[in-house]
């Protein structure tokens, strides 16, 4: 009888012990006291708020008389390890905060003050948050916003705001050409002609690749895929190394990285074509090189269009979630993929030359460039 009069007792007293559970309130952002690594990565400097890593470590010192009876939080992206004194204590799995009780740091280390840092390969600062943080009861907590006005801050995303004018100068570039150029549109968005397992010598192919109608299509699928680049690397927060160049914190910074990634792509382009010119020419194939190239960049189109206007949807909707760009990543490499294979068929099945030499130029031309490709961007 009595044990059963405590656990009553037990139960109805557990809403107030649960009420006066110790919660966490921010009081200080510590990111005005960053460090980084100098150039010549011999010591120390002040990071600079939305500058550029030059090496992906950030750190900050804390004195004793600084945070005495408060608690650290360090908001880190997965696979960030944290050092405290030069001596990694932890690796993140994923994506979270950590928090750390000061007084416990400075009674385990001894020491006036202590250097707490983080390094993860590509570090984004933007994804770190640093603060001091006092506990305070669940109650106060309560009682302070029923008589505080509580005002939620607009989170700033700057690489939204470029991503939707970016899709909207698209729309207008596809727009353009459709009316200025209707029947260049209608050729490169033949989907009868473009998935076709035959080649036709279209009245168009006879003319030289590089002119000014081509020109501007083959710079619509280099703006096209570079967006969609930058997309990918934007949701897994992996941009490769190599890209230096590409900054995604503003909005002026983003279209800087769209133009000069696009650029490389054209440049990218205009080296296939060579390359397809040149190995045509070896095997004596030259008839097939014009409209090889036409039909590489005329599927391309089609196959990288569907996938921006997927994954806009998804990006700019609530379905936007890191599980559905894998499989948005997963099928724009099958396209790819599927690309090289209806070429494959094409070329198989349009003239009398001999199947070791298309599948060895197709090798060279199609399959070989595909995968660095997928290697060095993904």
């Amino acid at each position: 009888m009595f044990r059963i009069f405590l656990l009553c007792a037990f139960i109805l007293s557990a809403p107030s012990l649960v009420s006066q559970n110790p919660a966490l309130v921010s009081i200080k952002d510590l990111r005005s006291q960053w460090l980084t690594a100098s150039k010549d990565g011999t010591h120390y400097v002040p990071y600079i708020k939305g500058a550029l890593l030059t090496t992906p470590v950030i750190g900050m010192i804390l004195n004793d008389s600084e945070g005495a009876g408060l608690v650290l939080s360090l908001c880190l992206p997965e696979r960030t390890a944290i050092f405290i004194n030069n001596k990694i204590i932890d690796r993140t799995k994923t994506s979270g905060c950590r928090y750390y009780d000061i007084d416990s740091l400075q009674s385990i280390y001894n020491q006036p003050s202590l250097f707490i840092s983080f390094f993860r390969e590509n570090l984004n600062p933007g994804l770190v948050t640093t603060s001091l943080m006092v506990k305070q009861s669940r109650s106060s907590i309560l009682r302070q916003e029923k008589l505080t006005p509580q005002i939620k801050k607009r989170v700033d995303d700057h690489f939204s705001d470029f991503f939707v004018l970016a899709i909207l100068l698209v729309a207008a570039f596809y727009a353009f050409l459709r009316n200025r150029y209707p029947k260049g549109y209608r050729d490169f968005f033949s989907f009868s002609k473009a998935f076709s397992m035959s080649l036709k010598e279209e009245k168009l192919l006879n003319q030289r690749n590089m002119t000014g109608t081509n020109a501007l299509f083959i710079w619509m699928y280099s703006l096209i895929i570079s967006l969609l680049i930058i997309l990918f690397w934007k949701v897994f927060q992996a941009v490769p190394e190599g890209f230096s160049f590409v900054a995604l914190e503003t909005v002026k910074s983003c279209f800087i990285s769209w133009l000069i990634l696009s650029l490389l792509a054209y440049a990218v382009v205009g080296m296939k074509y060579l390359l397809i010119k040149v190995l045509c020419s070896l095997l004596n194939i030259d008839k097939i090189a014009l409209i090889h190239f036409f039909d590489f960049i005329r599927i391309g189109l089609i196959f990288i269009s569907a996938t921006l206007v997927v994954s806009t949807a998804m990006f700019l909707s609530v379905f936007g979630q890191i599980l559905s760009f894998n499989f948005i990543l997963i099928g724009f490499m099958v396209l790819l993929g599927v690309r090289v294979i209806i070429l494959l068929f094409k070329l198989i099945g349009s003239a009398s030359h001999r199947k070791i030499h298309l599948f060895s130029y197709l090798c060279t031309t199609e399959i070989i460039p595909l995968l660095i490709g997928i290697r060095i961007f993904f």
